[in-house]
């Protein structure tokens, strides 16, 4: 399988964060039982934050070797 550019890797990340974004709509909306509710919020919250900062932010480089 050949390897995805850039912009074609950050259109994927960008439809699984609108994913996500309806996911945590759902838990917010029509659930009714608060910690099943908390739990949604709270999973679908952390995973957002990590596509956002490992994808966008680049936040990997600041534990690489820096190369002169």
């Amino acid at each position: 399988m050949p390897a995805m550019g850039a912009f074609q890797k950050g259109y994927v990340v960008a439809i699984v964060l609108a994913v996500m974004t309806i996911l945590e709509y759902l838990f917010a909306v029509h659930v009714d039982d608060l910690q099943v509710r908390f739990l949604g919020l709270a999973i679908t919250a952390l995973a957002k934050v990590y596509f956002i900062a490992y994808y966008f932010m680049h936040i990997y480089r600041c534990w690489r070797e820096e190369a002169h």
